[in-house]
């Protein structure tokens, strides 16, 4: 069973347009300019004025995105390599199936299949498949 471990990342503030900014057309660089001026000129935020607002938290979800996927690309990478070179083996399987002549290798075979299917099915049911 895989577990999660949570991360706290903490909080970016932000200003979001009012209804009656978004009734009254007001344009997104006009909605972060106010941002901006709100942060700056109040007393309780303007210490995290350069780590608050819009323009922030797209920086920052843009870097942890980034991370994350150069975290996961590997074993992606690697997943993704093992399935090919077992479904290759698979391929050559069929084709050695489709060439012999002995009678009794097909229903084998394909009695081996049904076999791996059933396992892999039971597998991912009970937990403990790799997706």
């Amino acid at each position: 069973k895989q577990l999660y471990q949570r991360r706290v990342r903490g909080y970016i503030g932000v200003v979001n347009r009012s209804q009656r900014d978004i009734e009254g057309k007001k344009d997104i660089k006009a909605a972060q300019a106010a941002e901006r001026k709100y942060f700056l000129s109040h007393p309780s935020y303007r210490h995290l004025a350069d780590r608050s607002g819009t323009a922030y938290l797209q920086k920052t979800l843009n870097q942890q995105l980034t991370n994350h996927i150069r975290e996961v690309l590997p074993n992606l990478r690697s997943k993704l390599e093992q399935q090919l070179t077992s479904m290759e083996a698979d391929v050559k399987e069929f084709r050695q199936m489709g060439l012999s002549t002995d009678r009794s290798a097909k229903p084998r075979v394909m009695m081996q299949m049904v076999n791996r299917v059933t396992h892999d099915f039971e597998e991912m049911i009970e937990g403990g498949g790799d997706s």
